[in-house]
């Protein structure tokens, strides 16, 4: 995502080491996240899920902004990432990758396919990730990462046939993280050392059968079901927090082309199943959710215009029922210039605690106002993209403009009180606005320069007052290029991405000494690779923050962590310095098979 404007990654906290994304001026919560179009990133794995899953096991990533089809689930309030795992009838018998960086973490990915019948593949895909360096780079005591041990498998199966595909894969993952002050961790006696201790533990089950009518190829329905079990521990000093979920999901999409072709028509239903059981400190927290739902969606095009509309009615046996319409438009106004119109709305059940992990790694009193209930939103927007040629050289320029407006949110308060976080739900607007400008040219035939502006103004109604929402900064500006020369041997890439002031939560009440900025400064971070091809290997070296940017004040009264005013959970700059990274991908092609002879 640090080579794309519309997505933007940020550290949770500085203990963790958990990332989190931002899209459309809104945390990545209120984005749906999928795999093969299944629900994926969901309930507890809220704060770590994208992590949890490695990224050579992904082949693509779909970035749709707004709210997102009808038939795809009612999540979308800010837009879909659709994550396509490998093939596994398209990949070689073997391919292996292995990762080091500066600050001593290490990652080994394998991979291997084989074929199991004349029309059915199969591939297994292990993850190792070790990190047990004590690195605090701006000497608060604290590690900037924590020690962490991770392992991720998974096995994917394929069939394809003239009729249909099937397909069935199981993962499993276990993450654990110790980290907190560096006395906890190095032999110098410490009578009440402060630890930060997070482990989960993941099973994944997720399948596919597709069928195509004998009689009639425009016809086919498919069913689709995922299930999962994920166990979270943490502890943050003397703070700890336990969840388990069991999810099951299944659907089933019928659809059909009519008329000429060109229209096309979805409908079916689906089932999803969440059992939560969460305890925090003293306190249980423990619901159970059954969401049967129908949709349908209708696909009309005439001419230049497309037009897509899709209708969701969800039944949740906890919060009740929720009615999703939406609407998509494109407009080609040549065969290079397209204009598209969304609009439509978007539920979800959140989990406040473990989407707000970070604020357990304070001395702030949790505190919750009144019952909770679904998070409802409107989303609108438009998008013009054009391309041409300019100078001899390929350009294309895009603009796309959204506004999400909440009618029901569950707030999460940091200003009330610099020693509390509140939970309730909204009484008053909160709204997010998002303007992006994009042009891409092709400066010569093996290089590509992309500029990119995006403004955000994000505010919601915090206790009767309508402010930013913190940690997001209205500018952030993206130069990019890339190259590749003509054989593919090389390739480097560049990119600066440039991030302008934000709000920080209110510590005014605090003693001057426990007191953080207002706002934080802009400030711009740089990355960059290098690849060398040769033959079946692939060797790189790059680099991450490369202008060394650091948020130095991390950690308020880092000196006192069980003390009233530490707070670790303030964080809007990069936690750690200039990193550099090098490994090599080694790749087995598969086969050709060459046509027999008549």
């Amino acid at each position: 995502f640090e080579t794309n404007a519309t997505v933007d990654v940020n550290y949770s906290d500085a203990v963790s080491g958990t990332k989190t994304i931002r899209m459309l001026g809104l945390d990545g919560r209120y984005a749906q996240i999928s795999v093969e179009n299944l629900p994926f990133i969901r309930g507890l794995s809220s704060s770590y899920g994208l992590t949890l899953l490695p990224g050579t096991w992904i082949q693509d990533i779909n970035l749709s902004k707004g709210v997102g089809s009808a038939v795809n689930g009612p999540n979308a309030m800010t837009g879909q990432v659709e994550l396509c795992l490998l093939d596994p009838g398209a990949e070689g018998p073997l391919f292996v990758n292995l990762y080091g960086n500066s600050q001593g973490r290490t990652e080994a990915n394998v991979h291997t396919a084989w074929a199991t019948g004349r029309k059915s593949d199969n591939i297994l895909l292990v993850h190792g990730n070790l990190f047990q360096q004590n690195m605090d780079q701006n000497n608060d005591g604290f590690l900037d990462a924590p020690h962490t041990q991770r392992f991720n498998i998974m096995d994917r199966w394929m069939r394809r046939t003239d009729r249909g595909m099937s397909q069935l894969a199981v993962r499993y993952v276990i993450d654990e993280r110790e980290g907190g002050r560096t006395s906890a961790l190095l032999p110098v006696n410490d009578a009440r050392p402060y630890l930060v201790d997070i482990s989960n533990e993941m099973v994944d089950v997720l399948g596919k059968q597709g069928i195509i009518f004998k009689n009639d190829p425009t016809k086919s329905i498919g069913f689709l079901f995922t299930g999962r079990r994920h166990d979270v521990t943490s502890r943050f000093g003397d703070r700890t927090y336990a969840g388990l979920q069991e999810s099951f999901h299944a659907s089933a999409v019928y659809q059909m082309l009519l008329g000429t072709g060109t229209d096309q028509l979805k409908a079916g239903a689906t089932f999803q199943f969440d059992d939560y059981a969460e305890r925090f400190q003293d306190s249980a927290f423990v619901r159970t959710e059954r969401m049967p739902g129908l949709f349908t969606e209708y696909t009309r095009k005439r001419g230049d215009l497309t037009v897509v509309a899709g209708l969701r009615a969800d039944a949740n046996s906890y919060y009740g029922e929720a009615i999703s319409p939406r609407l998509h438009m494109k407009y080609d106004l040549g065969p290079l210039t397209t204009f598209r119109l969304a609009a439509g709305s978007a539920f979800r059940a959140a989990n406040p605690l473990v989407e707000n992990a970070s604020v357990l790694a304070s001395s702030r009193t949790v505190v919750v106002d009144g019952a909770m209930g679904l998070e409802r939103s409107w989303n609108v927007g438009a998008s013009f993209l054009r391309k041409f040629k300019f100078l001899d050289r390929k350009w294309a320029f895009g603009v796309d403009a959204y506004r999400t407006t909440f009618r029901d949110q569950i707030v999460t308060d940091l200003d009330r009180s610099p020693r509390t976080v509140a939970f309730y739900m909204l009484d008053g607007i909160s709204f997010a606005n998002s303007v992006l400008t994009d042009m891409q040219v092709e400066l010569t035939r093996r290089m590509d320069l992309k500029l990119s502006y995006r403004w955000y103004d994000a505010r919601t109604t915090y206790d009767g007052r309508l402010l930013e929402r913190p940690f997001t900064p209205a500018h952030r500006g993206l130069i990019d290029i890339a190259y590749a020369d003509e054989q593919e041997h090389w390739r480097f890439d560049i990119s600066l991405n440039m991030f302008g002031e934000g709000r920080v939560p209110d510590t005014s009440t605090n003693p001057a000494p426990y007191r953080s900025i207002d706002r934080s400064p802009a400030y711009a971070t740089v990355h960059a690779q290098v690849t060398r091809v040769i033959g079946r290997w692939e060797f790189y070296l790059g680099g991450e923050n490369l202008t060394s940017t650091l948020q130095t004040d991390q950690i308020i009264a880092a000196n006192d962590p069980f003390g009233p005013y530490f707070d670790a959970s303030l964080i809007w700059g990069p936690t750690n310095k200039a990193m550099i990274y090098g490994g090599f991908r080694f790749t087995l092609p598969k086969k050709k098979i060459e046509p027999s002879d008549p």
